[in-house]
């Protein structure tokens, strides 16, 4: 199932939002932060961002003109989420992490989200090891095949004439 709904404009790189909008100087289509534009704004759909409110990860607290509406906190959590879930994190593993950094946490959640975190940590820089030999190879891989396609097209040229 698509996140994205059915845009079909290619995904964008999501940037980091903070509460006083100054990140990259991203704001919403027509200036509100309503269910729709920040569902067009992060290319997800209304439905997931519903089940991120019923998942706790964020909440819409203003009411304009009847229209609730998003806070920059909660968009600056929707990046994260992104990022994360684009690097294959799974959303339990997040919800801990987000969950830990609440003022109201218990210890132990605290801690479990601490570790959580750190967990993750070890396996994205694992996984970045693997991608970055992954890369090496094939870059050795390409430069061995462009030898020879072009050496074989220069060494074919003398035998033309």
């Amino acid at each position: 199932m698509s996140n994205r709904g059915n845009d079909d404009t290619p995904p964008t790189e999501v940037v980091w939002l903070d509460d006083t909008c100054s990140g990259h100087g991203v704001s919403p289509p027509e200036g509100v932060l309503s269910i729709e534009n920040v569902a067009r704004m992060f290319r997800v759909s209304q439905f997931m961002l519903r089940y991120y409110e019923l998942r706790g990860l964020i909440s819409r607290r203003h009411s304009l003109d009847g229209v609730r509406v998003y806070g920059w906190g909660d968009c600056e959590r929707i990046a994260f989420i992104i990022k994360c879930r684009k690097a294959g994190l799974v959303l339990g593993d997040i919800v801990m992490i987000i969950q830990a950094a609440e003022d109201d946490i218990s210890p132990l959640q605290f801690k479990i989200g601490r570790e959580t975190c750190k967990a993750m940590i070890t396996r994205l820089e694992q996984q970045r090891r693997i991608i970055s030999e992954a890369l090496a190879e094939l870059g050795h891989a390409d430069s061995l095949l462009n030898t020879r396609l072009f050496g074989e097209a220069e060494s074919r040229e003398p035998d033309a004439e």
